[in-house]
């Protein structure tokens, strides 16, 4: 695949960056859902996109009055900032789709004969072993941050490329997530009770996660550094996105770009990869099932970003 490569801020001046326009396409179709949804929808993700879009409106209008490095990160920075306001925003919209845990936890079930997610932690229940896989599940966030920051600091010709390709692969899957409503095991299952799951029963649960939106975390068993880091990113957590898991597809993804730009920071990262892949069932964000899931979309989720990356960067050039 070919693959555009510009300069710092060598795209047109006069409009939007790619990345931009990733997320004025997103806002336009949650727009769209919004208007079908207008007697349920509440004002509050109906206002911040205004305030989103009117932001970004101001930061271009900044660049063309003066276009400089500084202002052209500043730029790249607010759109990738975003990214933690968009991921529990998405509950505004996918809590109105019927509730399908118990179609994953049942597949789980038929395919190991258990649940994953409660018989790993029994196995590996040791403090290490929680510290060690809480690890791989926040090095989730460092390989994040570390897509976006390598480029400022080894090859600034990555920048748009990388940024834009995460950016995009991010509102993809949650496109998937406004329709697919899917809590995972540490909403679901302290909903239908330990007690069902154990006979292996999984019931439908309607519009519960409707008016039911809180995790309660589980805090009998001791927890170190890590443990307590996860529970700190948890505590916005809603109940959406299980299925596929964005954890493990995200991941894959900044593992493939990562084989593009930089092989040493791809063994670097490898590790933490394969022990986040693990630790998703593990602290039971998610089922079995949806780290498949993850694998099979980040393919082609990552080549279907990088082909919109490339034509919207050879449109700005």
């Amino acid at each position: 695949m070919a693959i555009t490569l510009l300069s710092p801020h060598k795209q047109a001046t006069s409009g939007l960056l790619a990345i931009e326009w990733i997320m004025v396409s997103y806002c336009l179709f949650t727009f769209i859902l919004a208007g079908i949804l207008w007697d349920k929808i509440e004002a509050a993700p109906i206002i911040n996109r205004l305030l989103i879009l009117t932001s970004t409106l101001v930061l271009w209008k900044l660049y063309r009055l003066r276009p400089c490095l500084l202002i052209y990160l500043l730029r790249i920075l607010f759109q990738v900032a975003l990214l933690g306001y968009w991921y529990p925003d998405i509950y505004y919209f996918a809590k109105f789709m019927p509730n399908t845990d118990h179609i994953f936890a049942h597949i789980d079930q038929v395919i190991f004969g258990c649940q994953p997610a409660i018989l790993f932690r029994q196995i590996l229940s040791g403090l290490w072993w929680k510290e060690l896989f809480n690890l791989g599940y926040f090095s989730y966030y460092l390989m994040i941050i570390s897509i976006f920051v390598w480029p400022l600091f080894h090859s600034y010709k990555w920048l748009d490329y990388s940024t834009c390709v995460m950016v995009c692969s991010f509102m993809l899957f949650y496109v998937i997530f406004l329709f697919l409503q899917s809590a995972g095991p540490q909403f679901y299952f302290q909903h239908i009770g330990f007690s069902l799951v154990s006979e292996g029963k999984f019931p439908e649960i309607g519009n519960w996660f409707l008016y039911h939106s809180e995790l309660v975390h589980d805090n009998s068993s001791q927890g170190g550094l890590f443990s307590h880091l996860v529970e700190i990113m948890q505590e916005k957590e809603k109940p959406i996105a299980a299925f596929p898991s964005s954890h493990v597809g995200l991941s894959s993804i900044i593992i493939l770009l990562f084989w593009k730009m930089s092989r040493r920071m791809f063994w670097i990262f490898f590790p933490f990869y394969v022990i986040l892949c693990l630790s998703t069932v593990y602290i039971g964000a998610h089922y079995a099932i949806d780290v498949l899931g993850g694998w099979l979309f980040a393919v082609p989720i990552f080549y279907l970003s990088s082909f919109i990356t490339n034509k919207l960067l050879k449109m700005a050039h």
